[in-house]
């Protein structure tokens, strides 16, 4: 059964199953190490979703100039 937990975004309650067999979370793409603040508990799938979104979004390559 899902431990009900406070997001640590936004404060929001969520079922966290990270001791059920398969949890929500799981299903998010991995992240980085510094994308989370490991001294923070967990986020609401809102909340992940929203940070792995942001480190999933390409980045824009500058465009290449030469000088002639």
């Amino acid at each position: 059964m899902a431990e009900q937990k406070t997001c640590t975004r936004c404060g929001g309650a969520f079922g966290c199953g990270r001791n059920d067999a398969a949890c929500w979370c799981s299903a998010l793409p991995p992240l980085p190490a510094t994308a989370l603040d490991e001294l923070k508990d967990c986020y609401c799938p809102r909340c992940l979703a929203d940070i792995a979104a942001a480190h999933a979004a390409p980045t824009t390559p500058r465009p290449h100039t030469t000088d002639a």
